[in-house]
């Protein structure tokens, strides 16, 4: 008898855990009153109508129900600026470049926030291939031009909200205009991106770009000495600085430590493995307050190797500017996710699913997903909601 009860006790569980929650959550997700706020993405990586290069922030508009001024939802494929891929190779543009200065400013009235996610581009053989491509081609789009950093001045003046991140002012973008948006924003780039891979076995790892290996050996007189994970370091000036798991690492994934402000902030970790490309950027002055630091944990060899080309082991993940006025910059290709949307229409969905991932794997971005970029943002966002509500 005590074992039918107990029978009955686990079947109902079940039940109550694969069935009505998830009906439950449903339900309160539907109950959730919509947020409308005008929100300008630009992406102009978008290869494919998945978008992944600003997936997972229109994951978040969805889920939190921020929606247009006309109560609709926001369209990954259709509500942004930048590139739009169509049927057989074809494509449309749709950015700043033939506006003035007027259209401009309208503009700036007209939206709240802008999200900067991947000003990149799109090249010659990812194109006609339909994939990534890993050597470099002619460019057929991408950079940002002087509009576009005009529209994120007159945001600033008038107190919008800005987030940005990795490849928002770096090559193909001319300098000048870099060298504005830095001024504008009190940060500088030091020319330096790197990236985790899982194998540098050339014949076993496809995602290893062969650009990597050919600047690699021109530098090294035609060696590559490299079969296990390890972090590359790219220079825009083509330098290219490899450090090896075991042979120059002691870990060999960049950590992201959280101050403890940060951390009661945005109820994020104090650490967490990104296995994504980043960018070596400083805040230049006070103005900008550092949230997260990328951390390198080189051994004495690594360490040298380093020295030796001025990169530091400890440098900003992660810094913001909330006071006057707002900018975020994400110092990581960070939005870029393959995020499914199937939990996209449950409450608290990001809450449950953050538990469902390791950091076993290294290179399991889908947990930093979860546990670091969905909980800023959500914060980010919330925080700017509720101001424009107040005003």
């Amino acid at each position: 008898m005590a074992k039918t009860n107990k029978r009955k006790i686990i079947v109902l569980f079940i039940f109550y855990t694969i069935i009505l929650l998830p009906l439950i959550l449903w339900i309160l997700w539907l109950l959730t009153p919509k947020k409308e706020i005008s929100v300008l993405i630009f992406d102009k990586t978008v290869l494919k109508k998945e978008c992944v290069e600003h997936r997972g922030f229109n994951w978040i508009l969805k889920n939190t129900k921020y929606v247009k001024y006309d109560r609709s939802f926001y369209n990954i494929s259709k509500d942004y600026y930048g590139f739009f891929p169509l049927e057989n190779e074809k494509f449309i543009v749709k950015d700043f470049k033939n506006l003035n200065e007027n259209d401009i400013e309208n503009l700036s009235r007209k939206y709240d926030m802008t999200y900067y996610t991947d000003m990149y581009g799109i090249y010659r053989e990812e194109w006609n291939r339909q994939e990534e491509y890993t050597e470099h081609s002619p460019k057929i789009y991408g950079g940002m031009d002087y509009n576009e950093y005009l529209f994120l001045k007159k945001m600033k003046e008038k107190k919008k909200l800005i987030i940005s991140e990795f490849n928002f002012i770096h090559h193909p973008t001319p300098y000048y205009i870099r060298k504005n948006v830095e001024e504008l924003f009190g940060f500088k780039w030091t020319g330096w991106t790197a990236r985790y891979f899982d194998s540098f076995d050339t014949i076993k790892n496809l995602e290893l770009p062969r650009w990597v290996i050919r600047l690699y050996r021109q530098q090294h007189n035609n060696t590559w000495p490299f079969t296990k994970d390890g972090i590359v370091f790219v220079h825009e000036n083509s330098t290219i600085c490899i450090l090896e798991n075991e042979t120059d690492l002691n870990f060999p994934v960049p950590k992201i430590l959280t101050n403890e402000y940060g951390v009661d902030k945005y109820n994020i970790p104090a650490e967490i493995n990104y296995s994504f490309w980043i960018d070596i950027s400083f805040p230049v002055n006070s103005i900008n307050r550092t949230i997260s630091t990328f951390n390198i944990y080189p051994n004495n060899r690594g360490d040298s190797l380093l020295r030796r080309h001025n990169i530091p082991i400890v440098f900003p993940a992660f810094f913001e500017h909330d006071e006057d006025y707002r900018f975020y910059y994400f110092a990581g290709d960070f939005v870029d996710s393959d995020i499914s949307f199937n939990f996209v229409y449950f409450k608290w969905a990001d809450y449950f699913q953050k538990y469902l991932y390791s950091e076993s794997k290294l290179n399991a971005r889908i947990n930093f997903n979860w546990n670091y970029y969905v909980p800023i943002v959500k914060k980010i966002m919330e925080d700017y909601y509720d101001d424009l509500e107040n005003k």
